[in-house]
């Protein structure tokens, strides 16, 4: 126990160390919670590592467990490296940030695929175009519009789109309220209506380097002219960022 107890006084500095030499980056910039993706890169030299934990049911359905992980690279200006990992599938993706438009407008473009779990094949490509806006009072407005092209012949691509609020209900304390869909390009070959998802959560950040988030969200199908729910999920995680 002594020695656990010492290893831990020896640790505990160094990781402060650590998060002590990015403070003057300022508050971390995450991509969790929510469906959106960000609209920032982390500035260059720096890793971030995103985590969570997802628990997803619905009416009929048995509960899914899952453990989203994504590691972002500020490896240029205004540009990221990206590596996620979920539901067996692991995503490599490039952020890119640095086209202005106006003040307080922030928008990024980012390309990723996706690869199976043993890495034998691409499934999937994607495109994303995030954007937010800031006002002065603190609200934040955000969205997003997404393509995600398949190797899969019978499956078509999917346009998706999100669009998001959120403010901070203290120095630390944040909350967002966000609802997005996905739909197949292909109309033609798809009469149904698509799903469509809330969510809503609240993040704390704990300092400048980490950030600690907890959400939950409802989709809904549509069953002849009522939308009832399909599936619901509750989601808690962390962000934190280091140097190189």
């Amino acid at each position: 126990m002594n020695r656990i107890k010492l290893a831990n006084l020896l640790i505990l500095p160094f990781i402060f160390s650590l998060l002590n030499g990015v403070e003057n980056y300022g508050a971390i910039g995450t991509s969790r919670p929510g469906a959106a993706n960000p609209t920032s890169s982390v500035p260059t030299g720096l890793y971030q590592f995103e985590m969570g934990t997802n628990l997803s049911t619905g009416p009929g359905q048995d509960t899914t467990f899952t453990i989203p992980a994504f590691i972002r690279m500020g490896v240029y200006n205004n540009t990221e490296l990206q590596v996620g990992y979920a539901n067996q599938y692991i995503t490599i993706g490039l952020l890119y940030s640095g086209i202005k438009l106006i003040n307080r407008l922030e928008n990024s473009i980012i390309v990723t695929t996706s690869l199976t779990e043993n890495n034998d094949s691409l499934t999937e490509y994607a495109l994303y175009f995030p954007i937010s806006y800031s006002f002065k009072n603190g609200l934040s407005i955000w969205g997003q519009a997404a393509g995600n092209f398949y190797n899969a012949e019978e499956k078509d691509p999917v346009l998706s789109y999100t669009l998001a609020m959120g403010n901070s209900l203290g120095d630390k304390t944040s909350w967002f309220f966000e609802a997005y869909q996905s739909r197949p390009m292909d109309q033609e070959n798809n009469n149904n209506d698509p799903p469509i998802s809330v969510d809503y959560g609240i993040t704390y950040l704990s300092d400048n380097n980490v950030q600690f988030d907890i959400s939950m969200g409802i989709t809904f199908e549509k069953d002849n002219d009522n939308y009832t729910e399909a599936s619901r999920f509750l989601e808690w995680g962390f962000s934190f960022r280091l140097p190189e």
